[in-house]
Protein backbone atom coordinates (compact mmCIF):
# COMPACT_ATOMS: atom_id res chain seq x y z
CA UNK A 1 0.00 0.00 0.00
CA UNK A 2 1.07 3.55 -0.58
CA UNK A 3 0.55 6.64 1.52
CA UNK A 4 -1.71 8.14 -1.16
CA UNK A 5 -4.25 5.33 -0.71
CA UNK A 6 -7.70 6.90 -0.57
CA UNK A 7 -9.04 5.22 2.55
CA UNK A 8 -10.53 7.40 5.25
CA UNK A 9 -12.73 7.36 8.33
CA UNK A 10 -15.42 9.61 9.74
CA UNK A 11 -17.64 9.73 12.82
CA UNK A 12 -14.95 8.64 15.30
CA UNK A 13 -17.03 8.31 18.48
CA UNK A 14 -15.98 7.02 21.91
CA UNK A 15 -18.62 5.45 24.15
CA UNK A 16 -19.17 2.94 26.97
CA UNK A 17 -21.30 0.44 25.09
CA UNK A 18 -22.52 -0.66 21.69
CA UNK A 19 -25.48 -2.76 20.64
CA UNK A 20 -25.51 -4.43 17.22
CA UNK A 21 -28.80 -5.34 15.53
CA UNK A 22 -28.40 -7.17 12.21
CA UNK A 23 -32.16 -6.79 11.54
CA UNK A 24 -31.52 -3.11 10.75
CA UNK A 25 -28.73 -3.16 8.13
CA UNK A 26 -29.10 0.55 7.33
CA UNK A 27 -28.27 1.44 10.97
CA UNK A 28 -27.13 -1.68 12.85
CA UNK A 29 -25.18 0.04 15.67
CA UNK A 30 -26.63 1.80 18.70
CA UNK A 31 -24.04 3.68 20.80
CA UNK A 32 -24.55 4.08 24.55
CA UNK A 33 -23.06 6.67 26.92
CA UNK A 34 -21.00 8.79 24.52
CA UNK A 35 -17.71 9.95 26.03
CA UNK A 36 -15.84 13.24 25.90
CA UNK A 37 -14.54 12.92 29.48
CA UNK A 38 -13.64 10.04 31.79
CA UNK A 39 -13.61 10.37 35.57
CA UNK A 40 -11.08 8.17 37.35
CA UNK A 41 -12.64 6.78 40.53
CA UNK A 42 -9.41 5.33 42.00
CA UNK A 43 -6.54 7.84 41.55
CA UNK A 44 -4.04 5.09 42.48
CA UNK A 45 -5.08 2.98 39.50
CA UNK A 46 -5.29 5.75 36.85
CA UNK A 47 -6.79 3.43 34.31
CA UNK A 48 -10.34 2.69 33.38
CA UNK A 49 -11.79 -0.64 34.45
CA UNK A 50 -14.73 -0.29 32.06
CA UNK A 51 -13.99 -0.83 28.38
CA UNK A 52 -14.09 2.09 25.98
CA UNK A 53 -15.63 1.44 22.58
CA UNK A 54 -14.47 3.26 19.48
CA UNK A 55 -16.99 3.52 16.64
CA UNK A 56 -15.78 4.57 13.18
CA UNK A 57 -17.15 4.62 9.67
CA UNK A 58 -14.64 3.72 6.95
CA UNK A 59 -14.74 4.39 3.24
CA UNK A 60 -12.33 3.83 0.38
CA UNK A 61 -11.22 1.19 -2.10
CA UNK A 62 -12.38 -2.38 -1.50
CA UNK A 63 -9.80 -4.56 0.22
CA UNK A 64 -8.52 -6.04 3.45
CA UNK A 65 -6.74 -3.59 5.79
CA UNK A 66 -4.91 -3.76 9.12
CA UNK A 67 -6.16 -1.12 11.57
CA UNK A 68 -4.54 0.17 14.80
CA UNK A 69 -5.79 2.55 17.49
CA UNK A 70 -3.03 4.33 19.40
CA UNK A 71 -3.60 6.12 22.70
CA UNK A 72 -1.34 9.14 23.08
CA UNK A 73 -1.04 11.75 25.78
CA UNK A 74 -1.44 15.33 24.62
CA UNK A 75 0.59 16.44 27.60
CA UNK A 76 3.92 17.01 25.92
CA UNK A 77 7.29 15.62 26.94
CA UNK A 78 10.44 17.75 27.32
CA UNK A 79 11.00 17.67 23.54
CA UNK A 80 7.55 19.07 22.82
CA UNK A 81 6.20 15.84 21.36
CA UNK A 82 3.14 13.86 22.36
CA UNK A 83 3.95 10.38 23.55
CA UNK A 84 2.28 7.06 22.93
CA UNK A 85 0.92 5.11 25.88
CA UNK A 86 -0.42 1.99 24.23
CA UNK A 87 -1.90 0.69 21.02
CA UNK A 88 -4.74 -1.63 20.18
CA UNK A 89 -4.66 -3.91 17.18
CA UNK A 90 -4.13 -5.07 14.67
CA UNK A 91 -7.80 -5.26 13.80
CA UNK A 92 -8.83 -6.64 10.45
CA UNK A 93 -10.98 -4.37 8.28
CA UNK A 94 -12.65 -5.67 5.13
CA UNK A 95 -14.11 -3.03 2.84
CA UNK A 96 -16.46 -4.73 0.36
CA UNK A 97 -16.83 -3.70 -3.25
CA UNK A 98 -19.73 -1.37 -3.95
CA UNK A 99 -20.45 -0.34 -0.36
CA UNK A 100 -19.84 3.35 0.29
CA UNK A 101 -19.46 3.35 4.10
CA UNK A 102 -18.56 0.48 6.43
CA UNK A 103 -19.24 0.99 10.18
CA UNK A 104 -16.98 -0.75 12.71
CA UNK A 105 -16.78 -0.83 16.48
CA UNK A 106 -13.67 -1.75 18.51
CA UNK A 107 -13.63 -2.68 22.20
CA UNK A 108 -10.61 -1.23 24.05
CA UNK A 109 -9.96 -2.83 27.43
CA UNK A 110 -7.63 -1.71 30.23
CA UNK A 111 -7.10 1.78 28.85
CA UNK A 112 -4.16 3.28 30.79
CA UNK A 113 -3.99 6.89 31.92
CA UNK A 114 -0.86 7.99 33.79
CA UNK A 115 -2.38 11.26 35.02
CA UNK A 116 -5.31 13.57 34.49
CA UNK A 117 -5.26 15.58 31.30
CA UNK A 118 -6.00 15.38 27.61
CA UNK A 119 -5.52 12.17 25.62
CA UNK A 120 -6.16 11.23 22.03
CA UNK A 121 -6.99 8.01 20.22
CA UNK A 122 -5.37 7.99 16.78
CA UNK A 123 -6.44 5.66 13.98
CA UNK A 124 -3.65 4.18 11.85
CA UNK A 125 -3.99 1.92 8.84
CA UNK A 126 -1.02 -0.27 7.90
CA UNK A 127 0.81 1.15 4.90
CA UNK A 128 -0.24 4.74 5.54
CA UNK A 129 2.18 7.15 7.17
CA UNK A 130 -0.38 9.55 8.59
CA UNK A 131 -3.13 9.38 11.21
CA UNK A 132 -6.39 8.72 9.40
CA UNK A 133 -8.69 10.01 12.17
CA UNK A 134 -8.46 10.96 15.84
CA UNK A 135 -10.68 11.60 18.85
CA UNK A 136 -9.77 13.42 22.08
CA UNK A 137 -10.76 12.43 25.60
CA UNK A 138 -10.28 14.41 28.82
CA UNK A 139 -9.42 12.48 32.01
CA UNK A 140 -10.12 13.93 35.46
CA UNK A 141 -10.27 12.68 39.05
Amino acid sequence: MEDDLEISARNFILCRGVTFDAKHPEAPYTLHNLLSMVRIVDPEALSTTKPIYAYLEFFGPAGLYEVWLDLVSLEYDTYGEEFELTNYGPFSLALPEGKFVQGRCYCLRHVPFFSTGLYEFQLRIAGLYHTVASQSLFVEE
